[in-house]
């Protein structure tokens, strides 16, 4: 259980560091877009379309490790 003040504290951390949520929203979203659990008892909707799209989401994770690879070199330089 969260008590109250724990929730206030978010929320005025939420308004204080915008940016911060911001960055937190997108790292989480394309880490459950990873790492979707494909074989549960329940599969969500993601996991159904991942399943019947196997062969292209292999192909974007692809995509997306050379993405990130390039970006790293950029940054890098």
């Amino acid at each position: 259980m969260v008590s109250d003040a724990q929730k206030r504290a978010k929320v005025n951390f939420i308004k204080d560091h915008p940016l911060q949520q911001t960055y937190w929203n997108r790292k989480s979203a394309v880490r459950s877009f990873i790492n979707v659990e494909l074989h549960g008892s329940k599969p969500t909707k993601l996991a159904q379309a991942i399943n019947e799209n196997r062969i292209q989401y292999i192909n974007d994770l692809k995509e997306f490790k050379q993405d990130i690879e390039q970006r790293l070199k950029d940054l890098q330089q």
